[in-house]
């Protein structure tokens, strides 16, 4: 379920097939883990790898919005680029992805979430590159 995807599942799922191949039940291990298992295979997928305007940056945007899972995406966003966006910068992007208020990162489909840190990146850069024409 949508409960357990995190940082490291759409990551994986960005750039490549997961398959699951069989699923394994906790009594197969000891000691016993408090989870459910599975052997899956990953099939790299250069097209969605693609679609990543940067790797790097989508991967620790990804691994700092899932880290805050309790609070609102926004919010998230909003703290985690203080530096290079402000708040109305965030909602621009957010309500042009039609993104509602209260939405959080594990709620989105892995392409949204690459679109939306392209975006990101994108406003960043660009705000940068204007900034450095000003001075």
């Amino acid at each position: 379920g949508r409960s357990h995807y995190g940082s490291l599942s759409a990551w994986l799922q960005s750039q490549s097939h997961v398959v699951v191949l069989k699923k394994l039940p906790p009594n197969v291990f000891w000691p016993r883990p408090k989870v459910n298992s599975a052997i899956v295979r990953l099939q790299p997928d250069p097209e969605r790898r693609e679609l990543i305007d940067d790797r790097m940056f989508f991967q620790d945007c990804l691994r700092r919005a899932f880290q805050q899972r309790r609070k609102f995406l926004r919010r998230v966003l909003v703290g985690m680029y203080r530096k290079d966006l402000t708040k109305l910068e965030v909602d621009a992007i957010l309500h042009d992805m039609q993104l509602k208020e209260g939405v959080r990162a594990e709620q989105l489909a892995v392409p949204t979430l690459v679109d939306l840190a392209n975006r990101l990146r994108n406003a960043i850069s660009e705000k940068a590159a204007v900034e450095h024409v000003l001075q």
